[in-house]
Formats: C-alpha cells, structure tokens, sequence
C-alpha cells in the first residue's frame, strides 16, 4: 500500500506541477464526454421521440454519435502526444535517478486514471446538467412546445463509459509504448527533437499543389447536384491530403524562399522569425494543417445546415408547390395498352377517385383553389444540341452521372389538360406542339426540334408558350433539365409512349395522372389530413371492388399534403443544424487546443534560444516584433486557406443544397460570408490570447 501511495504522490504532483498542461487538456477530455452524452441521451430521449419530426432528429443524432466519437479517438490521442511530450524530460529524469520503466509504467497508469475519472464522472454530470438544455434548444428549433421533464439516459452513459473507457486505454498503451521504447537519454532530449533544418521537399509540395488544384477543378466546374453528391467526398478527401502536403512541406519550401530574399531574410524580426518556423515547419505543420481542416469543416457545416435550417420552408414550397397533391401513377401501362375495355376502366377508376376528393371537400364547404388536373408522362432522354433521343444508357447509373448535363425529363401532357390547368382555349393541329417556357435552362424555337432520329414523330412547334405552373412531379430529379410539351391529343400521348416503352422496356416510364390545388385561406391547413385521410379509406373500398371487377385495373394511388410533410422538412433541416452546431463546438475546441499546445510547447522550447538572443543583444521590442511577426504567419494561414477552400468549395455546395430543395444561392453566399467573419472573429481572440501565452514563456 506505502508504495501505491508514492506512485499516487507522483502521479498527482505531476498532474498539479504540470497544470498548465493537463489542465486544458483534461476541460477538453471533460467537453468531449458532455457532448457525446448530450448527443447520446437526445437520440435515446422518450420525450425527443414524441416531439413532432423527433424520430427523424434522433436518426441524425445516431450519425453525430459516430462522429463524435470517431473524433475523440483521433484528437485526443493527437493532443496526448503534446502532453507526453512536455514529460519525457521528467520521465527520463525518473529513469536516470533509479525508477525502472515498470515503475514509470505505474506513474502513466495513475495519472491516466486520475483524467479519465475526472473526464468520465465531470462530463457526464455536465453532460447531464446541459442535457436539458440541448433538449430545450432542440424543441425550439423544431418549433414544437417545451416539456420540461427530465430524464437521465442510462443508455448513453453505458455508451459513454465504453467508448472513453477504450479511448483513455489506448492513450495509456501509447504513453507506455513510447516511454518503453525510448532510452533515458532520448526522453532527456525529446522536447528538443526535430531541431534539426528541414530541407524543402519540393516534390511534395508540387503533389500538394496538384490535389489541390484538382480539388478545385471540381467543385468549380461540376454543374449537376447529383455529381456534386458523388465527387463531393473525392473532393474534401484531395483538399485534406493537399493541405497537410502543402503546410508540412509547402510550408518548408516557403520559408526556404524567404531565405533566399536578402532584403527580406536579414531584418532582425523576419531572420528570427523566419529561421524559428522552418526548424518547426515539418513537425508542426501537420499541426496547423489540423487546423485549418478544422477550420474549414466548421465553415462548411455550419453554413450549409444553416442555409437548410433557414431555408426549409422554401424547400418545403418547391417540393409541394400546392398544399393537396393526389396522384396515380400506372393510368396507361399494361401488356395491351391499345385495349379500349381496360383503358376505359382505368379512366373509370380515376374519374372515381377525383369524385372521392371533391366529395370530401365539399362536404366541408371548401372550395379548391389554383386547381392542376391533368395526365402527363415524364420521360429521360438525351438532348444533344436540342435534338433528343431514347437510349437504355439514360438509366444506366454510370452512364447517368458522366452524361447528367446532357440529359432532360421531357413533361408531356394533352392540349386539352393544358388548356384546363391554365385556363385557356389554344388549338393544335395533328402535326404540331407547344413548349413551355423553362426559365432555368431556356429554349428557343431555333434550337429544338424532334427529329425521326429521335424515334419521335415529326412535330413542328407552333409556339413557346409560358412556363407550367410549378408541381412536385419533378422534385425526384432535381438539377436536371427539364421541358414541358404539349401534344395535340391522347393519341398523341400514346404514341410518345409506345415509342419510350420500345426503347426502356421494363424501365420504361408510365402515363400517370396528377391532381393538386389549395384549400381556401380561411382553412387551418393543418386539416388537410382529414381530406386524405376520408378519401384514403375510400379507396380502400375501391380497390375491394375493382377485385371484383371484369377488369382490375390495380391503380398506384398517391397522397400527399404539404403539411404533413413539413414535420419531416423541418425536423431533418434543424436535426442536421442543431448537429452541426454541437460538432462545431467539438471541432473550434479542438482547433483552440491544437493551438494552445502548439504555442505552450513552442514556447517552452523556444526559451532558451531568445534568452541567447538577448544576451547577443536583441531587445525586448524586437523580441515582441518578431514573436508577432512568426505567430501571425503560422496563425493566420490556417484561417486564410480555410477561406479559400471555402470560396472554391461554394460551387460545389450550392449544387449539394438544391438536392434538399434549397434553390437560394444568396442566401448561401450571405451565410458563408457571415460565418467566416464570426469565426474570423473567435479566432483572432485565440490568436491573442495564445500570442500572449508564447511571448511571456520565451521572455521570462
């Protein structure tokens, strides 16, 4: 017992005599606990699950779980080798003075012990405490009422346990696998390990320059939000690989330059600062590339899920431009379409259900309002200089994301449901076809036609007519092009499809019918679902019937209403930014730490080589100049290149954003904006505060 009682002694006066060390790194281990936790207990919450939209929010927590903790692993064991090495020097003097490395191995074991249950028991209870809190701001973000019960999450803290408990373990195993390896008097001269000049590795800053520019080509040049979906993860795994090669050895190579400029080099502040950074540059350049990866995640993050989170209800409208949307999606598809008997069940079936929903509306007294009541069949195919064409690589996944942009969904509809859905009485004769105006990708008289090649009957346009009211029909193809024809008749319309359906076979697409309009202003749209919900039990006594039937028709009837999907809406777009803010905090905590230690143990280093200065004569001021001069480039290019990779990375988000149905760019350009001058704003504190910490530890 006397002798566990001296290795406790050891181990916590270590702790204490090392404060300035362990002690942010011990807050750190403390709010990586609490915030898994907190994340944890709201994916696990009974009272999260009731709220509207919970469940679809604690699916995204599941994924902040993974991240979280995904990110501990490898920061804090990053971060540990800071702390491990600030105390090999004390170790190899423990070594020199008699302690075997078993007796070291003691001391580590105390000492991590000693964190971890102050980590562990410290963030859980905060964890718990601010629980509620998060739970409170979650609830208000989803516009759902407060409850205030409470509630202690045992499954998260199981998962807490396990999942730190493993992590403080293997952070022990490296300690002691390092200590083990190393020889007394490398742990004597650890912290001035790595003093020696860096030569420029100019092929690997030339490969960094290249991935990066790569990286850049991409987000700049994709169009299509589906291939911005795909290369999207190619591209943050090149901008990653760029920024360590170009800050470890970019870095170097720079500095090398700077070297070679006489009239820069030889200044008192720019030849001490200069040389400072090059001896560092290799070790700590994976360091600031940290955080400017770091940087740049928070800047992404939190600027897209806040233009989702702020931009929800447009994305709402774009999906459900009406409020009431009923569908049938197989109207006209069977081994026999041109069966008159069949085709006019089904037109029987149809006109049924549109009886159902007018029933249902006017047994409420409600008028339906901007009313769309047509048939209309949705086809791919390739447009090539307004010539389009039917292939079976269309729906080929390969052959789809590398031809997206030369892709268009053609919308055709009849005259006759044209001139009803607007209101109009124009004419076409058998041989000609209007076109809809597409404000986004527009078409002229001059650049499209259907040629025999494009297995299409010869149509002439006789004119462009205004753009088709906006529907949901094409929320599933987002981003791509998109043109709306109108063909003189039904048999018109058949054709078309016999001509698809010989190319696409069994992917061929099906005439359907879509029927939508608005409830009067006086209606609280939140009854809408009474309409759906009358008419969807009649349509189960329909499709009984048509069972019966000389010919089931077996209709694929769809519903939906637009308020009962904003729960979905607004619940995914807050989870994912109430995720996102939690991950920020995770993230700028770690940067702020990679930070601090890197200027903690720099300074320490650094000691001795100024107090040489100034006994060769150097001032305090010069001292001052050029400790600011060094800490201002090795600071603010993190934050520099996180604002480039944000700008070329733009593109690329803005495509991203439209797959959630957010088509408003400036609202992304301004939150960007607005983010990067907040974060800016937080990092030039630490900036000061850290810059501080640096020149008091080489001047005392």
């Amino acid at each position: 017992m006397r002798g566990l009682g001296f290795y406790l002694r050891l181990a916590g006066q270590g702790i204490v005599k090392n404060a300035r060390v362990y002690l942010p790194y011990i807050i750190t281990c403390l709010g990586m606990v609490m915030m898994y936790y907190i994340v944890g207990a709201l994916e696990s919450s009974k009272i999260v699950a009731e709220m509207r939209g919970g469940s679809t929010v604690q699916d995204v927590m599941s994924l902040g779980e993974m991240v979280i903790g995904f990110f501990s692993l490898l920061f804090l064991l990053y971060t540990n080798s800071f702390l491990l090495r600030r105390r090999k020097k004390e170790f190899g003097l423990y070594n020199i003075l008699g302690m075997s490395k078993r007796n070291l191995a003691w001391v580590l074991l105390l000492e991590n012990l000693m964190v971890a249950a102050l980590a562990l028991v410290g963030g859980l209870g905060l964890g718990i405490v601010f629980s509620k809190l998060a739970e409170l701001s979650l609830s208000r973000l989803l516009a759902v009422g407060p409850d205030f019960g409470f509630e202690i999450s045992i499954v998260a803290i199981i998962s807490c346990l396990k999942l730190y408990g493993l992590i403080f373990l293997l952070l022990l195993l490296n300690s002691l696998r390092q200590v083990h390896m190393a020889r007394p008097v490398d742990l004597l001269r650890a912290p001035n390990f790595g003093e020696r000049p860096p030569r420029a590795n100019w092929l690997f800053a030339l490969l960094g320059l290249v991935l990066l520019g790569v990286a850049y080509w991409l987000a700049v040049t994709i169009e299509d939000p589906i291939m911005a979906l795909g290369l999207f993860f190619v591209a943050v795994i090149l901008v990653i690989i760029a920024t360590y090669l170009l800050f470890m050895a970019g870095s170097v190579a720079f500095c090398r330059l700077l070297q070679k400029n006489k009239k820069f080099y030889y200044q008192t502040r720019h030849f001490v600062a200069t040389g400072n950074m090059l001896f560092r540059m290799r070790r700590n350049g994976a360091g600031l590339a940290s955080i400017c990866i770091l940087s740049t995640m928070v800047l992404v993050m939190i600027s897209t899920t806040g233009c989702l989170f702020w931009g929800k209800e447009d994305a709402l409208l774009q999906r459900y431009p009406q409020e009431m949307i009923f569908s049938v999606k197989n109207i006209y598809d069977t081994d026999n379409p041109a069966d008159p008997e069949f085709w006019a069940a089904r037109q029987q079936s149809v006109a049924q259900y549109r009886l159902m929903i007018e029933q249902a509306m006017a047994e409420r007294g409600w008028q339906a309002q901007n009313v769309l009541d047509f048939v209309h069949l949705d086809v791919a195919a390739f447009n090539q200089e307004g010539e389009f064409r039917f292939e079976p690589a269309v729906y080929d996944d390969e052959s789809f994301l590398q031809s997206f942009s030369e892709i268009t969904m053609l919308h055709f509809i009849t005259l006759a449901d044209y001139n009803n859905s607007m209101n109009m009485a124009l004419e076409l004769q058998p041989n000609e076809i209007f076109i809809c105006e597409d404000l986004q990708h527009p078409y002229t008289l001059t650049n499209l036609y259907l040629p025999q090649a494009s297995q299409l009957p010869e149509y002439q346009v006789k004119a462009t007519l205004p753009a088709f009211p906006p529907t949901s029909i094409s929320d599933s193809i987002l981003g791509v092009q998109e043109l709306w024809l109108v063909l003189p008749d039904m048999e018109a319309l058949e054709e078309v499809y016999a001509a698809q359906a010989g190319v696409y076979q069994e992917g061929r697409s099906l005439v359907s019918w879509y029927y939508a309009f608005d409830l009067p202003e006086d209606v609280d749209p939140e009854n809408s679902m009474e309409i759906v919900e009358q008419v969807w039990n009649q349509v189960d006594e329909l499709k009984f019937a048509e069972r019966e039937a000389e010919y089931p028709v077996n209709l694929s009837i769809g519903y939906n209403a637009r308020e009962s999907e904003r729960v979905w809406f607004y619940s995914m777009n807050s989870g994912l930014f109430f995720l996102a803010i939690v991950l920020t905090i995770v993230f700028v905590t770690g940067a702020l730490l990679i930070m601090y230690y890197k200027q903690l143990i720099e300074g320490y280093e650094d000691q001795a080589g100024f107090d040489i200065l100034r006994k060769l004569g150097m001032t305090t001021r010069e001292i001052r100049r050029s400790v600011n001069w060094q800490t201002l480039i090795l600071f603010f290019l993190p934050l520099l290149v996180a604002g480039i990779h944000l700008v070329f990375a733009f593109p690329m988000l803005s495509q991203l954003i439209m797959l959630f149905g957010v088509m408003n760019i400036a609202l992304l350009s301004k939150i960007c904006v607005i983010c990067y001058l907040v974060f800016a704003i937080f990092y030039i504190l630490a900036y000061l505060v850290t810059a501080r910490l640096y020149y008091r530890i080489v001047t005392a």
